[in-house]
């Protein structure tokens, strides 16, 4: 790999002073707004511990470890990954209290984890089963004397969904398999993020009381091990989960986990309609839109029309589409009028009001909807202050 080649929207010198406007960046570029990324980390941080939840930030949403340590730092208790390869990558920058949400089953995976407890002996990690060929590939691929530090916790999940055990007798089943040993149950986990429509709280509130009814069956069997923990809430309902879990298992010797990622950067787009913390609160608090991803205005083929040089391969474009938020002449920047119809992977067509006064060379500054597919896209994005200067390379690791 060529060290010396230039990094995608950062200037040829990181290290040296400078700004997104100072032309030392070929655009487009993606930044991080400093103070609505320490305001969302605190609000964060604040609302775990006002409500007696630990946090487990999803790390697949940045991959920096800038911005993971940030969050430890704020509180955090551990930080979620989601394949094997994301554990060694963390767990290689410093990282030491992981949790693994998903299954593990081939001998690839099996063969990293089992090496990262190996060479790691103060390594803490979870991982999920939700079947019984889930449970023998982890016995069968991880070697006998180090599955006693494998905390396995047993994944529930809902008709239509992700992974995770539908039936909940099998799920106890699997809970008592666990126990047996050598690997340690470690308690239960679930997904409820990707469920959406007029029902969706229901359906959520349904999938936490099963876990709370699994989580009672399995301490009244005494089948968990030590410090167990009830892991569930993604970026959009954890409000329900701080509602309906912690007082219901606390009592048991639980401690719930949320594993909330996006609420880092928030967004203008899925997280912006579904977060608690969002354009619709279902709480006091408010998330920062903390992600942005400057681009030039290349082309003004015909009336109403803009292209901007922005598309798939710098922004997400999987739940929904870049957001124009503002616009730099010069040293002016003012909010912009116009919508993201199509993208190509390094295009962006803007419908523009009519009477739009928008020209070749303007800046705009384009929101995006889920951040974790818009953090891969770049291999460093600069925090920024509110005048564009650079505070700090935050560097993502894909």
């Amino acid at each position: 790999m060529r060290a010396d080649l230039p990094l995608k929207g950062l200037p040829d010198d990181p290290s040296a002073p400078g700004d997104v406007f100072d032309g030392t960046v070929a655009l487009p570029t993606a930044v991080l707004l400093r103070d609505a990324l320490e305001h969302n980390i605190a609000t964060m941080a604040r609302y775990c511990a006002d409500n007696g939840v630990l946090l487990a930030p999803h790390g697949k949403t940045t991959m920096s470890p800038q911005l993971i340590r940030r969050q430890l730092d704020a509180g955090a208790w551990a930080v979620t990954v989601a394949t094997a390869w994301q554990a060694r990558t963390l767990a290689a920058l410093g990282f030491r209290r992981l949790l693994l949400a998903n299954e593990v089953v081939d001998a690839g995976s099996l063969s990293t984890v089992d090496t990262l407890l190996a060479s790691h002996d103060d390594l803490e990690l979870y991982c999920y089963a939700d079947s019984p060929a889930a449970l023998a590939a982890l016995e069968n691929g991880i070697a006998a004397d180090r599955l006693p530090r494998l905390r396995v916790l047993v994944e529930l999940g809902m008709p239509g969904g992700r992974t995770g055990l539908r039936d909940d007798d099998a799920a106890l089943a699997l809970a008592r398999a666990v126990a047996k040993g050598p690997a340690t149950l470690a308690g239960i986990a679930a997904f409820e993020g990707i469920v959406a429509g007029d029902s969706a709280v229901e359906e959520v509130d349904r999938l936490l009381d099963r876990m709370v009814t699994l989580a009672r069956a399995v301490a009244g069997e005494g089948l968990a091990g030590p410090d167990p923990i009830v892991t569930v809430g993604g970026s959009a309902y954890f409000d329900r989960v701080v509602e309906l879990v912690p007082a219901a298992v606390g009592p048991l010797g639980y401690r719930t986990v949320l594993r909330s990622g996006c609420y880092v950067t928030h967004d203008a787009g899925t997280y912006a309609e579904l977060s608690p913390f969002g354009d619709h609160p279902r709480a006091a608090h408010r998330l920062r839109e903390a992600l942005l991803v400057w681009a030039v205005v290349l082309s003004t083929p015909e009336p109403g029309l803009a292209l901007a040089g922005l598309g798939r391969r710098d922004a997400s474009a999987d739940s929904g589409l870049p957001v124009p938020r503002w616009r730099r002449r010069g040293t002016t920047v003012e909010p912009f009028d116009a919508t993201v119809f199509a993208v190509n992977d390094q295009h962006a067509y803007l419908r523009l009001p009519p009477g739009s006064t928008v020209e070749v060379g303007d800046l705009v500054a384009f929101g995006i909807s889920h951040p974790c597919t818009t953090f891969d896209k770049w291999t460093g994005i600069p925090i920024v202050e509110p005048d564009g200067t650079f505070a700090e390379i935050a560097y993502t690791y894909f």
